[in-house]
């Protein structure tokens, strides 16, 4: 697997595009990219190899990434690919979900299946992606051996705009519809979303899927406006001294925390580095309840929540800005075993 060093801002409170192109309306919630260290100091500070003592992830548990796309042609992501087992590649929808030849996912950026796509992926998907569930030296996922599934919505510059809001609703909804038990939600939002994407967020809840989103990358109190759904669990990012990032939003709405500083992660083509955002400690969350799932299925999406909530660990630097605390992978497990 090669290596690169890049170097990358995303300045938070982009300036107007070219004149005749609209302005976004979120963006992807990331801030830096280095290279990655040789020891994944997030995954041992959330636990999870004591956790791997009980499951390493279930191929039953499905986590949909509703982002920016994600390359599965990497060998540390391939066997994490979600298939669709009702659908087979014969130009009809076998499986009467809507959405014809939907077998590795579906890509609402450009209306076609997910391997079908024409575009180039922003990077910021497999990233993500990576941090769930990569099987790799340099980087490795809380929950490798659970499966992901690709759901585009971010387009190929990690952006989306005002005429996007219906296409994420229908992103949410595809998810729930086709197994999801986890949606993670890396986006970042400006502007409030509209009632339609309100109800997708509630009409998951309601069905028993967990949608995880980020506080947000401003460094100020008031949190992403996805966040700010009572349908979603919204996460914090901390650093390797379990302080709150000094990028990280926070507010009463933020449930809890997980590392987002120097996050070891895996980028279209297969390099590691190293990204920082809330964006990388929302994937934490959604790995640890896909753990928890794994070796409960019967848990239903609140009574999960209900558990990783009690069992986070406390920090005292700057706890009240960090929810509940810091995820803890193996208490979550432990206490999630029948």
């Amino acid at each position: 697997m090669g290596k690169v060093r890049w170097t990358l801002l995303l300045v938070l409170g982009l300036a107007l595009g070219a004149a005749l192109r609209p302005e976004p309306v979120g963006y992807v919630g990331q801030i830096s990219l280095a290279l990655a260290p040789s020891v994944p100091w997030n995954i041992a500070r959330i636990k999870a190899p004591q956790a791997w003592n009980v499951t390493q992830g279930s191929p039953e548990i499905v986590v949909a990434i509703v982002d920016s796309g994600i390359d599965f042609s990497i060998p540390e992501l391939a066997e994490a690919r979600w298939t669709n087992a009702k659908e087979t590649l014969n130009g009809r929808d076998d499986d009467g979900n809507g959405y014809v030849d939907d077998l590795y996912g579906w890509d609402f950026r450009e209306g076609v299946p997910a391997h079908r796509r024409r575009t180039p992926i922003h990077h910021h998907g497999t990233a993500v992606a990576s941090v769930i569930a990569a099987q790799a030296k340099e980087v490795v996922g809380v929950a490798p051996k659970i499966r992901i599934m690709d759901v585009r919505f971010l387009d190929s510059r990690g952006f989306f705009y005002e005429k996007d809001w219906k296409s994420l609703a229908r992103a949410i909804d595809y998810a729930v519809q086709n197994g999801a038990r986890i949606i993670n939600l890396s986006l970042f939002a400006r502007v409030p979303p509209p009632r339609e994407v309100e109800e997708a967020l509630r009409r998951a809840w309601e069905k028993g899927v967990v949608v995880v989103t980020i506080a947000g990358n401003e460094g100020k109190e008031g949190v992403n406006y996805l966040g700010r759904s009572p349908f979603v669990l919204t996460v914090a990012a901390t650093d390797r001294a379990d302080r709150l990032a000094y990028f990280s939003n926070f507010g009463p709405e933020v449930d809890l925390s997980a590392p987002g500083v120097e996050i070891p992660a895996l980028f279209p083509g297969g390099a590691a580095g190293n990204l920082s955002g809330t964006s990388f400690a929302a994937p934490h969350v959604s790995g640890t309840l896909a753990l928890m799932l794994s070796v409960n299925p019967n848990l239903s999406g609140p009574q999960a929540v209900d558990l990783l909530l009690k069992t986070c660990e406390s920090l005292a630097v700057n706890n009240p800005r960090l929810g509940r605390g810091l995820v803890d992978a193996a208490q979550a497990v432990a206490k999630a075993a029948p």
